[in-house]
């Protein structure tokens, strides 16, 4: 005596229903791109250990148009993730900090934030460093 529950059918695509949805799925879909850059990056400091010749030809290779527009879709992804990211924060903070601090102070904080790591990672890049 076995009686089957009701399942809701769902579709495969649920999530283009709704903007909301999408947004979120591209959002947390970027993680992919970043995972594969990241193997990127790793793959050219093995090169970089093995020696010259293998690291000019990973050099080279990151020199094709394909892997050239990979790391720009890629650097688009992680900044609408960020954008998203710091749009989100002043909703999940606590409610004592929201009292205190309004919404807009918050994004302009993060958005301060990044602009000053980047702006030092960009120096340390530039002098070497």
């Amino acid at each position: 005596m076995s009686r089957r529950p009701y399942v809701r059918p769902m579709k495969r695509n649920w999530y283009m229903d709704h903007p909301f949805y999408r947004q979120y799925m591209v959002r947390e879909s970027s993680c992919v791109f970043d995972g594969l850059y990241a193997i990127n990056l790793f793959v050219g400091l093995v090169q970089l250990v093995k020696g010259e010749a293998a690291w000019n030809s990973w050099l080279a290779f990151q020199a094709n148009p394909l892997m050239i527009l990979f790391t720009v879709v890629t650097l688009g992804l992680t900044l609408y993730h960020a954008v998203t990211f710091f749009d989100m924060t002043p909703r999940v903070l606590p409610q004592q900090i929201r009292k205190m601090v309004k919404d807009p102070v918050v994004n302009k904080l993060m958005y301060v934030g990044l602009a000053v790591v980047s702006a030092i990672i960009l120096a340390a890049a530039t002098l070497g460093l």
